[in-house]
């Protein structure tokens, strides 16, 4: 594993990740958010508590990267196996994430349907972000 590129992977998918989850919660489904308020913290307790996503963000990051650093085949370009690594994510925690809250919280099912493709999005988006940056 090459340390160096390692880390500059996971700075960016860190980088991002906040922008894609900031499109797509703080623009795109703000609306939604809106019309189910009763769900969620108000404003500003989400706002104190803020410091514990950016927490969650730089603990999944690195290991995003690890992950995908420990499949990575030098032989293969970084935007295939990038894009392959992020689909593969994608499968794995986008129906989990948006199925498992939409089981727990009243929301409407539109919502959890927009946060699975959001959350596919992303991971496609951070799998060909690491591969992009982590290849020879």
């Amino acid at each position: 594993m090459n340390n160096k590129r390692w880390l500059l992977a996971s700075v960016a998918v860190f980088v991002v990740m906040f922008v894609f989850e900031f499109i797509t919660h703080g623009i795109l489904l703000q609306g939604l958010y809106q019309q189910t308020a009763g769900v969620w913290r108000s404003e500003s307790e989400m706002q104190g508590m803020m410091w514990m996503m950016w927490a969650g963000y730089l603990i999944f990051a690195p290991f995003f990267t690890l992950i995908y650093t420990k499949g990575y085949e030098p032989k293969k370009g970084g935007l295939e196996q990038g894009l392959r690594f992020g689909v593969y994510m994608a499968l794995a925690f986008a129906p989990m994430q948006s199925l498992g809250w939409y089981a727990v919280l009243p929301i409407p099912g539109i919502l959890a349907f927009y946060w699975l493709v959001a959350s596919a999005v992303t991971s496609i988006a951070l799998g060909i972000t690491a591969g992009l940056i982590y290849r020879k």
